[in-house]
């Protein structure tokens, strides 16, 4: 019986992995895209573990003229390619910037000397043929001596001494370059960190004689008023325009073939639903890591990529943003979609200020997906008819949506605590509906007062908080926003998977200026179920023990009213 090749989890070093006979998913074509691209300068972004640092050990192997690893490819794509006569033939400077995410600046400056000295230290061989000065800047540089400016050439002139060394021209490759500038800031110290790389990346990248092609992987396009503006022939391949867009990630093809090969064929839809969900470009991606956990789990679903994955940027973004962000991420949870602007480009600078552009990173982190790119014509009085572009993003699939009901279940327990909440759902959905009502109101209170909601925006945050409260039944309900139903929309339905259960129906009113008071408004809540025949969709369902909910409101007072 034929031995399953091993599964490569954890596994990001392309040599470890071929020679450990692992499960490869073929993607050493990429190395003939780059070379027809002509691309001087290549940066690709993807979410984090999405393959990023074992494509580029691929590079580095395939190329570095150390390596001598030829035969590492025997049989995979690339081997047919006119490429592979260029294998084992440059200098490659390869190295990775993920473990720069310190929480003081002195700490990641300290941390680009280590990783420098490392390099120069790999490199030595080069100190034959340099002049007595350039020996001398080449022992600051292992000794960790040297003052920052030395440090912010030091990439440049490792290029050139290998070049000068080998007589070729020198291949850069630099993992998560962006992992010190999240981290900066995420921890305050945004501007040195930037001024630092902008310096650093500009002198090795921009016009160097002794480069001949570099390829950065990252999470984000930091903007070019942050960092690339002097490099002009910077190419893009991230998950909007979706160049290289098959390369990173699995494919579905890939993922049957896997599924197959470990006998889970039969999990294939499953899988779809849980992990599958991102579109690069035109193709659909699933998310590897957590492919590669399930299959090590034999067919286990589980929480794989989120609970792996630093979240601490994605928190810290909605922790200032909460406001902003609470109203659309609950309508996200329950599967709507929301319509946006989503950029290539992330300029930190402006994340608080142009709130919306929370939705590109959280676009490129992987924690939305863009699911329709939408062109309006619009006329402009100067220009005339012009095309507005914007852009429909959706949650990618059930793992990333577990994440952000848990984010909300967190903000209600901050303010009305874990057991209370759990009490209430339990009451209203198989309990005393009195006690249910009491306890709502209660919560209410508590919320408002945490998050000092004012009474101009209570309409947009009770149906938010309400939502948000509710997609915590998702695994006993079916929880939609505005659905049609009957004669009209109604603002919550809760179908029971198990039809033999309570539907619930929720209507929310403010308190308009002509009612006595908000029991006036939670009276008309109710009366509008009646009048427009909510209860509809769930008879057509098959629920027949269907509770009527009328919630009326004015700033942080509330009255629920039950039939």
């Amino acid at each position: 019986m034929e031995q399953m090749k091993k599964l490569p989890i954890g596994i990001d070093n392309f040599k470890e992995l071929v020679e450990k006979d692992c499960y490869y998913a073929d993607n050493s074509s990429l190395l003939q895209q780059l070379e027809n691209s002509g691309a001087k300068v290549t940066l690709i972004t993807r979410p984090r573990r999405f393959g990023k640092t074992l494509t580029l050990s691929m590079v580095n192997c395939f190329y570095n003229v150390k390596e001598n690893s030829r035969g590492l490819f025997a049989g995979l794509q690339v081997e047919g390619q006119p490429i592979f006569a260029d294998a084992a033939y440059y200098p490659v400077l390869f190295f990775s910037m993920k473990e720069l995410k310190d929480s003081a600046w002195e700490t990641t400056y300290r941390g680009i000397q280590m990783l420098m000295a490392d390099l120069y230290t790999q490199n030595h061989e080069v100190m034959s043929k340099l002049e007595e000065h350039e020996r001398s800047y080449y022992t600051k540089i292992m000794q960790q001596t040297s003052d920052e400016k030395e440090l912010q050439m030091s990439l440049k002139k490792l290029t050139e001494y290998l070049e000068r060394y080998y007589q070729k021209k020198v291949i850069v490759l630099i993992d998560e370059y962006d992992t010190p500038i999240i981290s900066g800031y995420s921890h305050g110290y945004f501007e040195q960190v930037i001024g630092f790389m902008r310096n650093y990346l500009s002198a090795a990248l921009k016009t160097n004689p002794s480069l001949n092609f570099a390829l950065l992987t990252g999470i984000t396009r930091v903007s070019k008023e942050n960092i690339f503006s002097g490099l002009n022939h910077l190419k893009i391949a991230s998950v909007m325009n979706g160049v290289y867009g098959d390369q990173l990630g699995f494919s579905e093809r890939q993922v049957e073939q896997m599924l197959d090969y470990y006998g889970l064929g039969d999990k294939k839809r499953d899988v779809k639903n849980w992990y599958n969900g991102y579109n690069f470009g035109k193709y659909e991606v699933y998310n590897p890591w957590s492919i590669l956990n399930f299959i090590d789990r034999q067919g286990t679903f589980g929480l794989y990529w989120v609970n792996t994955s630093s979240e601490d940027l994605i928190k810290l973004v909605l922790r200032k943003n909460v406001d902003y962000c609470r109203a659309e991420l609950e309508k996200l949870i329950a599967g709507d979609t929301i319509e946006t602007v989503i950029d290539e480009h992330v300029n930190y600078n402006i994340l608080e200020t142009e709130k919306e552009k929370v939705w590109s990173l959280f676009v490129q982190s992987g924690y939305l997906n863009i699911a329709q790119h939408k062109v309006t014509a619009i006329d402009d009085p100067n220009w005339g008819q012009l095309e507005q572009t914007s852009h429909i993003v959706k949650i990618p699939n059930r793992e990333i949506r577990i994440l952000y009901i848990n984010i909300i279940r967190k903000w209600l327990d901050e303010s009305a605590g874990s057991t209370v909440i759990s009490r209430m759902l339990k009451e209203l959905t198989e309990g005393d509906l009195d006690a249910f009502r009491e306890m709502f109101s209660d919560v209410v209170l508590q919320y408002f007062s945490y998050y000092n909601v004012s009474s101009d925006k209570s309409e947009q945050f009770y149906h938010a908080f309400a939502l948000g409260l509710f997609v915590q039944l998702v695994d006993r309900y079916e929880v939609r926003s505005e659905p049609e139903s009957g004669y009209g929309r109604i603002d919550l339905l809760l179908t029971p998977r198990d039809k033999s259960k309570r539907g619930i129906i929720i209507e929310l009113k403010r308190m308009k200026a002509a009612d006595r008071d908000v029991e006036a408004a939670a009276r008309d809540a109710l009366a509008q179920i009646d009048v427009k025949r909510y209860e509809a969709e769930l008879v057509k369902t098959g629920v027949s023990n269907i509770v009527k909910i009328g919630i009326g409101f004015m700033g942080k007072s509330c009255t629920v009213l039950i039939s």
